[in-house]
This record gives structure tokens, sequence and C-alpha cells, in this order.
């Protein structure tokens, strides 16, 4: 089933089911692998807990009270989560580095960075498994969509619906311009998380308001340059930090390098796209998406919702932010 709303249910029972059928799949998923999660498993069930994240911070800014264990259970597996998800992505930006700059990583150095590596990659998911890390993430989703039938939620309409996501568009450009005038590795994150969210966010209310289809595709264009850059970053810092291969200090020196080269276009691409995804002030991107509701809600009353959608082309984005 798609993570999006129905215009003609109760917005907060909705996002109630949308989080527990989240939290249902992906706690089915850790406990069939328990033992031996797959890099894919782990990889859909980081994507699921963002998603329920997303959610509940819509809900708590629009005056739900969410229990504060619930939302420590939620964060604490997507870190268990995301340490064995950074072990797989770290040998995946080596190769990377390694098809980008072949002349100037000599196969020798290569063979043995990525087989420590993979070493340690596998020491890593044999001790997740023996201090049973996937089993417990599993097992703190399945309490916290339990508990998620007691959550309890002012009724939200379309309208706040618009007002809470242009709060969150409103962070995510504030986060880019953070971003732009330091560069640092530490801002670029925050910028990609709050990008993330203002995603997963609009593709909630996507039946709500029509047009949201290609904000929507820039956004997901716009998170993997910020994410192949943060995994370049995770990269360099595996490198600094392995104690197993201090004789090879100057190749790391050189990895590391090279990895930082294969940042810079994709942060270049990043602040361009942002530039014209976060074209309109927070202010007139409120007013578009109120107004691209109203028109929805008045072709429904004579049309389908599916076909409603088509009805209102995004007009174009200002240049300047």
């Amino acid at each position: 089933m798609s993570f999006e709303l129905h215009r003609r249910k109760h917005l907060e029972d909705e996002l109630t089911k949308i989080a527990r059928r989240e939290l249902r799949r992906t706690g089915k998923a850790l406990r069939t692998t328990a033992d031996a999660a797959s890099e894919d498993v782990i990889h859909e069930s980081r994507k699921s807990v963002k998603k329920v994240r997303a959610l509940t911070t819509l809900m708590s800014e629009a005056g739900a009270k969410l229990p504060r264990k619930d939302r420590k259970r939620l964060k604490a597996a997507a870190r268990a989560l995301s340490r064995l998800r950074d072990s797989a992505v770290v040998v995946e930006s080596l190769d990377r580095v390694r098809r980008r700059y072949p002349k100037q990583f000599p196969d020798q150095t290569y063979r043995l960075v990525r087989h420590d590596l993979v070493a340690a990659r596998h020491r890593q998911e044999m001790q997740a498994t023996h201090d049973g890390v996937v089993a417990q993430a599993a097992k703190q989703l399945t309490k916290t969509r339990r508990s998620a039938k007691t959550w309890r939620s002012p009724s939200i309409k379309t309208s706040d619906m618009v007002a809470l996501i242009a709060s969150s568009y409103r962070r995510s450009r504030k986060a880019m311009r953070r971003s732009r005038a330091t560069e640092y590795p530490a801002t670029l994150h925050q910028w990609r998380k709050e990008v993330k969210t203002l995603w997963y966010q609009l593709r909630l209310a996507k039946p709500l308001t029509p047009g949201l289809a290609p904000l929507i595709a820039d956004l997901k264009r716009l998170e993997t340059y910020l994410g192949d850059g943060h995994n370049f970053v995770v990269l360099a810092a595996t490198l600094r930090g392995c104690e197993d291969m201090r004789a090879l200090r100057a190749e790391l020196r050189n990895i590391e390098r090279l990895a930082a080269r294969m940042r810079v276009p994709l942060q270049r691409r990043a602040f361009t796209l942002g530039r014209r995804v976060y074209g309109r002030r927070p202010s007139t991107f409120a007013r578009w998406v109120r107004n691209s509701s109203m028109k929805s809600s008045r072709h429904s009353v004579t049309r389908s919702p599916s076909r409603a959608l088509g009805d209102c082309n995004e007009p174009p984005l200002q240049r300047t932010i």
C-alpha cells in the first residue's frame, strides 16, 4: 500500500493507521531475518522507520500527544539499523572511488583495503547477531506499534496539513542556507535529514494537493545527491579509524582525498537543485499549496481524486532565495 493519505478520511486517524502499517511490516521483516538480516531488509527497514519518524514529527507539531518512550524507541531502532547499514555503504563507496579513479587507486591497495573493510563489516554483523541488535530493534518497533493504538491527536484538517508542510519547508530551506554558508559535512547532513522529512510529508499529502509530483521527484534527487556525498564522508571517517590498516596511512590519505574530490560535484548539484526547489519564499510556498489544495477540493466534488490530481500544473519557480 502507498505511503499516502486519503482525502475522505479523518487525517489524524489515517496518520496513525499508516504508522502502524509501516511498523507492522518492518517488525515482521526484521523478526523473520533476525539471525541474519540481509542488507536489503536492513535498508528497507531503515526507510520505514524514517517514514514513521517523519509522520510522528508532523503529528507532534499538530498537537498530538505521543508518548516519549515511543519516540525513544523509534530513535534507538533507527540508530541500531543505521550502524549496520553504514558498514555496507562504506564498501560500496570504496568501490565507487576505485571505478572513478582506477589509475590513482592501485589495484593492490584496493584489494587490501577492501578486504579489511569487508572483514570489519563481517565482524560487526556477527557481533550484532550475537547481541541481538536486529531482534531488539524489531521488539522496539512492535512495542511502538501496539502503543500507537493509544496515540491521541486533535482533529487535523487539510488546511492544518498545509501549514505543517509549509513549516517543514521553511526548516529545510534554512538548513540549506546554513549548509551553503559553511559547507561542513555536519550541516549538509542536517540539511539532508530535513529534506527527507519534507519529502516523506509531501508524499503523504500528495492526494490532498495536486501538482506535488515534480517537487517530490526533485526532493528525491536532492536527497540522493546529499546521501551519496555523506557516504563518502562516512568512508573517510571509517578509514581514519581503522587501526588494522595503520601501515597503509599514506594510501588511506590518498583514498580520502579522492573521496573528497568525488563529493565536490555532488555538492554542487545539490546546491543547484536546492536553489530551484526552494525558489519560493515560505509564505509563497504555503499559499501555492493552500490554493492547490482548495482547487483539488472543488474538483473532487464532481471528479474522482485520481482525476483531480492532474488538473493543476506547478507554476514556474522563483530563481532567487
